[in-house]
């Protein structure tokens, strides 16, 4: 597993700052109920400690780069993903495969 950040940077301050966050969880644990509301739990390494996130049903999906329904990222469970997530939410706002 590995983290990756996405940065932004404010025009006023011209300053890097933060903003979302990429987990690649090797085996993806999720849990989505039917009301596309659920979360995503995964370690960037072993002694690391579990990373929760939450799924909206504004969260996308992408597979090979195809949008699909977000329903499909049930099929991924135990499987590869990337997971970009909110820093300040925590909430996923993509899942790609």
């Amino acid at each position: 597993m590995s983290s990756a950040a996405m940065i932004s940077i404010s025009d006023t301050e011209q300053k890097i700052v933060k903003t979302y966050n990429a987990i690649k969880p090797a085996s993806l644990k999720i849990s989505l109920d039917d009301n596309l509301h659920g979360f995503i739990e995964s370690k960037t390494c072993i002694f690391c400690k579990t990373i929760k996130v939450n799924i909206t049903p504004n969260t996308k999906v992408y597979a090979n780069n195809i949008k699909v329904p977000l329903e499909q990222a049930r099929n991924r469970i135990g499987q590869f993903a990337t997971v970009i997530y909110e820093l300040k939410t925590n909430n996923v706002s993509t899942i790609r495969w």
